[in-house]
């Protein structure tokens, strides 16, 4: 079944991301109209320290209107590879740097309307690190064993979708 892009126009464009009013040709060659988001990707990072803990963040989420409980993750940069943007991502979100690192797949996050494919990683062998924040993120870092990490999960209190993602990559649920 193949289906043919025929139009894109961007009817809005943002620091991270755009807006494209797209129209498509189906395989009954009938065509539909689709708004679609175009980011440009992103990388979330599961870091496992020395004693078995994760390192999570606590980050007010405008769009969740709340502080969720995540992992570290940031968006690519023009050029920028996944590995060294999570290399980059997890100094600037929680101040240590990994030694050892193993990608653990990648996820849509809401292919419905949105290009973003975001890389998840594990990270371990941690050293201490420091870079600049962002000056718009409002991060409180967090330490949890993993038994603490499942509980919350199974009460709704870790519901962000890349870090559910990451966990049940590396078999912690």
């Amino acid at each position: 079944m193949s289906f043919k892009l025929l139009s894109n126009k961007v009817v809005l464009k943002s620091r991270v991301f755009s807006v494209a009013s797209q129209k498509w040709r189906g395989p009954e060659k009938s065509t539909f109209h689709r708004d679609v988001v175009i980011h440009p990707g992103a990388v979330a990072i599961l870091p496992i320290n020395a004693k078995g803990e994760v390192i999570m963040i606590r980050q007010f989420r405008p769009a969740a209107g709340e502080w969720l409980l995540e992992i570290p993750a940031g968006t690519l940069e023009k050029g920028e590879t996944p590995l060294y943007c999570a290399k980059r991502e997890l100094i600037e979100e929680i101040g240590f740097a990994a030694r050892k690192w193993k990608k653990l797949g990648a996820i849509f996050t809401a292919p419905g309307f949105c290009t973003e494919r975001i890389h998840l990683f594990k990270a371990w062998n941690l050293k201490a690190d420091f870079a600049e924040q962002d000056e718009d993120e409002h991060i409180r870092v967090v330490t949890m064993p993993v038994s603490r990490i499942r509980g919350m999960v199974r009460r709704g209190k870790i519901s962000d979708a890349k870090s559910l993602s990451a966990l049940a990559c590396a078999g912690i649920l």
